[in-house]
């Protein structure tokens, strides 16, 4: 019994991720279950016994990925410590610190084929899909913004950093890593340069609001 468990749970998987694959290269509407279960190897009969509908698996793919992004700190062995902490932390150790995590975090949202794939799905869907843009806003643009005001904010609070407006903050170091992150979306080859020029961003931002 556990056997066919674990083989029932691996075949909900490559269903997920043959149709994220499927979703971000064609968009929800040009996806249909005959794709989907030509794509995974099985009959279509044999889809419908995991999946009710093409929008169950929509969803589905939806809830696995915002719970895996839940985990992103731990699997990038990014520190997950309250803010007060980061920002000394941050303070104490310098703009190395800040390029080792931006480094991190971008070659993730950038290289791992699943979260490249589902940041493209959601790019596709969220013109046609409020619930869908509202998800996208939320993974790639106001959670970010959202914690790096407060980051700062604590920076400013501790003397790390000068005194300045932390939503303009937010907005000027976030703005150009998500320009990167949106142009590799397009299908560009990343090479050494993006990451150069990453770190060069973030020395550049310390160097404009670190207090000597």
């Amino acid at each position: 019994m556990r056997c066919l468990i674990l083989v029932r749970r691996n075949t909900k998987e490559i269903i997920l991720f043959t149709a994220l694959e499927l979703f971000a290269d064609n968009g929800y509407e040009g996806v249909t279950m005959r794709d989907i279960a030509a794509g995974v190897g099985i009959m279509q009969s044999s889809l419908y016994k995991h999946y009710k509908s093409k929008q169950e698996i929509f969803d589905s793919l939806i809830e696995k990925m915002r719970s895996q992004f839940g985990n992103i700190v731990s699997s990038l062995g990014l520190p997950d410590k309250p803010v007060e902490e980061m920002a000394k932390e941050y303070g104490e150790r310098g703009h190395a610190f800040l390029v080792e995590l931006s480094i991190s975090a971008f070659n993730f949202y950038s290289s791992d084929p699943h979260a490249s794939q589902f940041r493209k799905m959601l790019s596709i869907e969220r013109y046609s899909n409020e619930k869908i843009n509202r998800i996208y806003l939320d993974l790639y643009i106001d959670s970010a913004l959202t914690y790096q005001k407060a980051l700062f904010t604590e920076m400013m609070r501790q003397g790390y950093i000068r005194e300045g407006d932390p939503d303009i903050m937010a907005l000027q170091f976030y703005s150009p890593v998500f320009l990167m992150l949106s142009k590799y979306d397009a299908g560009s080859v990343k090479d050494d340069k993006a990451i150069a020029l990453l770190k060069e961003h973030v020395i550049q931002f310390d160097r404009t609001y670190r207090k000597e």
